[in-house]
């Protein structure tokens, strides 16, 4: 398919979220340095798509593994193919744009943006001091049709009074999606049906930062901890 076709038959763009949650950082440098040398849309399309990723992912080391990308069909479909996505991550792999490490002790490879990060993750690996802890975890996907929290609220909690109404809207406004549907998929898991319980989870990611409350035992901490942070708000 041509790209006029492509623009054809696209739905148009509603515009973007007056919402700074839903920002992904860029790099100056990205602009400056990388943008000018970079030779093929495909490599553009990837090394955006990895910002996105690393800002939306849970860990304290954002790293990429070429089996989570791949299973993207969104990904692979805007890079041209899983061949194509393959080259790209090579050549930005030669570009230095993103590391690849292969610790020794498992049989996995690992690939971060190259950033402070990325390259303290990189030597801790080259000097067998990485420790993944392999929590498991659902890849991330771009997913244009994603449920809004009203939809997701009357899935998996009950009807939407007004007032909850409003409480949802601030809510959408101080916290990314991501967060807010995550923070559901635990309640659910935990059979904690309530919005006040899914903002106790949403207010301690707030303060505490999201990676840390992957250290909560893998989602299986005693949850009531968070059932008396919102109980002593009722």
């Amino acid at each position: 398919m041509n790209k006029s076709a492509n623009l054809e038959t696209s739905p148009p763009f509603d515009g973007f979220p007056d919402n700074a949650k839903d920002m992904v950082r860029i790099p100056e440098s990205f602009f400056t340095q990388l943008l000018p040398n970079i030779e093929t849309l495909s490599q553009i399309k990837l090394l955006l798509y990895l910002f996105w990723h690393a800002e939306n992912q849970d860990s304290r080391i954002r790293f990429f593994q070429l089996e989570d990308l791949s299973s993207d069909s969104t990904l692979v479909k805007m890079t041209g193919g899983e061949q194509p996505l393959r080259q790209a991550l090579s050549d930005l792999i030669q570009m230095r744009i993103v590391l690849e490490a292969k610790p020794p002790s498992i049989d996995q490879t690992y690939y971060f943006i190259n950033g402070p990060q990325g390259r303290a993750a990189l030597e801790a690996i080259q000097h067998g001091k990485w420790h993944e802890n392999h929590q498991v975890s659902p890849p991330l996907h771009l997913t244009p049709d994603r449920p809004n929290i009203y939809k997701l609220y009357e899935e998996n909690i009950g009807a939407i009074t007004p007032m909850m109404a409003e409480i949802l809207k601030e809510d959408e406004a101080t916290y990314p999606k991501t967060w807010i549907e995550e923070a559901i998929r635990i309640a659910i898991t935990r059979n904690a049906r309530n919005w006040k319980y899914i903002q106790a989870i949403l207010k301690r990611w707030q303060k505490e930062g999201r990676g840390y409350e992957q250290n909560r035992r893998d989602d299986s901490q005693d949850p009531d901890s968070y059932r008396e942070s919102w109980r002593r708000h009722e």
